[in-house]
């Protein structure tokens, strides 16, 4: 089954890449390039609040969400440089950044990597100071070693999409019984219903838990998924593509990496497909009323 369900997941005609741009930032503005209609992903490690100015807003130059430390930024058009405040909200420190679009090609999607930006006194990839990160490393020779959200995606993701020769085991991340054997309820909103989230493979990482939850489109319209109609609690969520085709069309299904710090007992929910709906059609009814 496992093998069937992910010859489907492949067959998907976008492919996403599996490297992190690492940008460090000295006070300085930095620049990132978008594409014209494709979403990027930037990671500032800690819950961030995103100013952008009226005429950005006015110009609908991009759509720009903010969700567990990651800004996802999508260009509806090309435009030359425009300048973002991102305002980290446990230190309040603020980083600048220059966002370029630039008109959509095979190269340019290509070049779509997630991106995760780093303050220079935070100059190691896990977000932490040089003396902290010692103390870490010291702390993962006496336990278990440290292993970050983002290692956990790359990983499944790799496991999932990559070819089988190029699988590394990585020390510390182990594969974990996946004893949910039914679909599971992850949202709310328009998604709730046209959706069937199934999880698929779980993974264990340090202190994180990570679900690979296969999401199939059941709707005869397409459809976008958004972080924000997620309906349980997590660390991070990724999705491997954010717009579903319409059911029976390639690329109506996806992957969702659901990282908690709960094992997934404690966090995937049944689905109750047919209480929600009828729940739902009897509010309606009673409104009309």
């Amino acid at each position: 089954m496992r093998r069937i369900l992910l010859s489907l997941i492949l067959s998907l005609s976008i492919q996403q890449s599996l490297a992190v741009e690492i940008i460090h930032y000295k006070n300085v503005p930095v620049v990132i390039t978008l594409t014209e209609g494709e979403e990027r992903s930037i990671e500032f490690g800690d819950h961030v609040q995103v100013g952008v100015t009226k005429g950005q807003q006015q110009g609908d130059l991009f759509r720009v969400q903010s969700a567990q430390g990651f800004v996802h930024i999508r260009a509806n058009k090309t435009f030359s440089a425009q300048r973002v405040q991102i305002k980290r909200l446990t230190d309040d420190r603020v980083i600048l950044v220059d966002f370029v679009s630039e008109p959509r090609s095979a190269q340019s999607v290509a070049n779509l990597e997630p991106v995760k930006i780093i303050l220079d006194s935070e100059n190691v990839a896990g977000g932490n100071t040089v003396d902290e990160a010692e103390a870490v490393v010291l702390d993962g020779a006496k336990g278990d070693p440290v292993v970050t959200p983002v290692e956990l995606v790359r990983y499944v993701s790799q496991r999932l999409y990559g070819p089988s020769r190029l699988h590394k085991d990585v020390v510390g991340i182990t594969e974990t019984p996946l004893d949910i054997k039914k679909p599971v309820k992850i949202f709310k909103g328009e998604a709730l219903y046209k959706t069937v989230s199934q999880p698929f493979v779980a993974y264990r990482g340090g202190a994180y838990h990570i679900a690979g939850i296969y999401i199939k489109n059941t709707s005869d319209s397409k459809l976008k998924l958004n972080y924000l109609e997620l309906n349980i609690p997590f660390t991070t969520a990724t999705f491997q593509h954010h717009v579903l085709q319409p059911n029976g069309i390639p690329g109506d299904a996806t992957m969702l990496y659901l990282v908690s710090e709960e094992p997934l007992k404690n966090v995937l929910q049944p689905w109750t497909y047919y209480q929600e709906l009828q729940q739902a059609e009897a509010a309606m009814l009673a409104e009309k009323k």
